[in-house]
């Protein structure tokens, strides 16, 4: 007898609430996918790739492995392709014993936009446990796999479902009939939240922009400012005075990195983007701050920034406490903290849009003489650098607006920036 007949109770379940997504307008069309273990072994039945949920059969269901290798099953249907992080939930959690990935429009709202869904019912308090928002990725790919399955490790052990970004939902429970109640909680409490949000958002409603309040996180610009000790100093002279011409005429004199600033990929890497040529949407978007606190020499590591909110297209900025040396000289001295290559690769691959943050570098004194790999590894990926920003510290655990918009200097690989955070 095969393994999915030996427990034909279990294939009869994941066929039912397969069918059940469908018809509760969980998934359309060849969407979505279940799983469920069987009892006591590291044997799970899938859902059949190109097998709409609507049809699903105990006929037409795979058994796999934890290795993920198909082991009974009709000839020729292949598990689903996203069984892989269906089998690092399993791995991550060993408590579930069911998965449901489905595509419910409601929730896929919320998911699409970064938010996770706000508790708008009484049971959703109560009982909707959700975790952090799975980055986009290409479904069934290896990084898709890879964000569940970091979103999943990072949660909180009392979480049981994920938002994945423009993708849908994922729930992991006890078993089959739980996971999906998990999957219709949160799109009831989406509708719901959607609802009461389009209702409150309706005409004659003040706009949001009167309660927003703006930070400067930019350094005051004088001949006092710190710079780094290769660059050149900032002066100002007057070209031009009231009480001689009758007008005040300025003309500065500066490198590129005084003071608050951002790099272009062409800072460290010869023939890139230039600050001019780089779409001034790169400049601003949605940010995070993130406390980082760091002493001389060391580095931000992916430890630091595991379980954090940081999201795809994100400006993400740090907090090591190194701007409380203020606008004088020792803002460049005792080997000040940056970010280890591994880290800077981490944020890479979650997709961010910029990086910054109140460090003078992203690469402390070894990592410049070691050939600048982290300015190296973000201006590969496009990235600005926005550094020697101040005020950070005030912004840790918020998510806010960044603008940081540099002259739009022709040939340059850095610019002077006013950068600010518009926030509620």
């Amino acid at each position: 007898m095969s393994i999915i007949e030996e427990n034909a109770a279990l294939a009869a379940q994941l066929a039912k609430y397969s069918r059940l997504c469908y018809e509760r307008r969980l998934v359309g069309a060849a969407g979505g996918n279940l799983s469920a273990r069987v009892p006591g072994q590291d044997v799970f039945l899938v859902t059949a790739s190109g097998v709409a949920l609507r049809d699903v059969e105990p006929a037409n269901l795979v058994a796999v492995g934890l290795d993920g290798k198909k082991v009974d099953g009709p000839e020729g249907l292949r598990p689903s392709k996203e069984t892989s992080f269906h089998l690092s939930i399993y791995r991550v959690r060993p408590g579930a014993n069911a998965v449901v990935h489905v595509h419910p429009p409601y929730s896929v709202v919320y998911a699409s936009a970064r938010m996770p869904i706000p508790l708008a019912t009484v049971s959703a308090v109560l009982k909707l446990k959700q975790g952090l928002v799975a980055c986009e990725a290409d479904p069934g790919s290896e990084d898709l796999c890879l964000n569940v399955t970091q979103a999943v490790e990072t949660a909180a052990q009392n979480v049981n479902v994920l938002l994945m970004e423009r993708h849908g939902v994922v729930s992991w429970d006890k078993d089959l009939c739980a996971a999906f109640d998990d999957v219709e909680l949160v799109e009831d409490t989406a509708k719901i939240a959607y609802l009461q949000a389009m209702l409150q958002g309706g005409p004659g409603r003040e706009s949001n922009l009167a309660a927003m309040r703006v930070l400067d996180l930019t350094k005051p610009v004088s001949d006092k400012t710190p710079f780094y000790p290769t660059d050149p100093p900032y002066s100002m002279t007057r070209a031009a005075e009231f009480a001689r011409d009758g007008v005040n005429v300025s003309r500065i004199q500066t490198g590129a990195h005084i003071g608050s600033h951002v790099d272009a990929p062409l800072h460290f890497v010869g023939g890139a983007t230039d600050v001019a040529s780089m779409p001034v949407e790169s400049f601003f978007g949605p940010a995070v701050a993130i406390a980082c606190p760091k002493a001389s020499g060391q580095n931000i590591e992916v430890a630091d920034l595991l379980g954090t909110d940081i999201r795809a297209g994100d400006i993400v900025l740090v907090h090591t406490g190194w701007e409380q040396r203020g606008n004088g000289p020792e803002f460049f001295q005792d080997g000040w903290p940056g970010f280890s290559v591994e880290a800077a690769k981490w944020l890479v691959a979650r997709k961010i849009k910029a990086i910054g943050g109140d460090l003078p570098s992203v690469d402390n004194p070894a990592g410049v003489k070691a050939g600048a790999v982290v300015h190296k590894t973000f201006a590969a990926a496009g990235l600005p650098i926005f550094e020697a920003l101040v005020n950070v510290k005030k912004l840790v655990g918020r998510r806010f607006m960044f603008f940081g918009l540099p002259l739009r200097l022709v040939g340059c690989e850095a610019s002077p920036i006013r950068a600010v955070a518009l926030f509620e």
